[in-house]
């Protein structure tokens, strides 16, 4: 079971690893956005029919909103990585003096109370939030990214991968506590 729990994180993990990338062309965009507010120019290149996402053409405003929307999936998605790997913000110079199964049991108890209900209410409203802005036909305008639905449904996929990890995590860790195993610094961390 927790080789289970354990996989189940990892693929909540995966998205995470794979928005890493997303800083080569984030660094591309900002390089493209500066360079033509310098040359002055606007427009890169534009086409008759709109295209997902992107409209009827690529401006400088493309790149801006890219540049955001790039920022967010890092943010979210790699949020559910610092979550496993136990690199987010913590109250470490409290914890730092508790026995380490006192530790799993205010981390589990955490998880459950916190973070797993928050990520609740952020799926339920971000789903709609989602559909609202699908509906709509939400886009930029001026001369942006279109189709905002599509950033925005990043947010409850995000915090529902979250909510998963942590509650794949909660149960993980009282099993290990129901065990009464021995616990390694790397089990309090992760």
């Amino acid at each position: 079971m927790d080789r289970l729990l354990s996989r189940l994180i990892d693929l909540c993990v995966l998205p995470g690893r794979l928005v890493g990338w997303l800083l080569l062309p984030l660094i591309a965009f900002v390089l493209a956005a500066v360079w033509a507010a310098q040359t002055g120019r606007n427009a890169f290149i534009e086409w008759d029919d709109d295209v997902l996402l992107l409209g009827d053409g690529v401006t400088v405003n493309t790149l801006i909103d890219a540049q955001w929307h790039i920022f967010a999936l890092i943010v979210l998605f790699g949020g559910v990585y610092a979550f496993r790997d136990n690199a987010h913000v913590a109250v470490d110079f409290l914890s730092s003096t508790l026995r380490p199964r006192t530790r799993l049991i205010i981390r589990t108890i955490g998880d459950l109370v916190f973070v797993v209900p928050f990520c609740g209410i952020i799926l339920w409203f971000g789903w709609s939030f989602a559909q609202t802005a699908f509906m709509s036909g939400e886009g930029s305008n001026y001369g942006g990214l279109m189709d905002r639905w599509l950033i925005k449904a990043c947010l409850p996929i995000g915090f529902g991968l979250l909510g998963v990890a942590a509650l794949a995590r909660a149960l993980r860790t009282f099993l290990t506590l129901a065990k009464g195993g021995q616990f390694e610094s790397e089990e309090i961390s992760r």
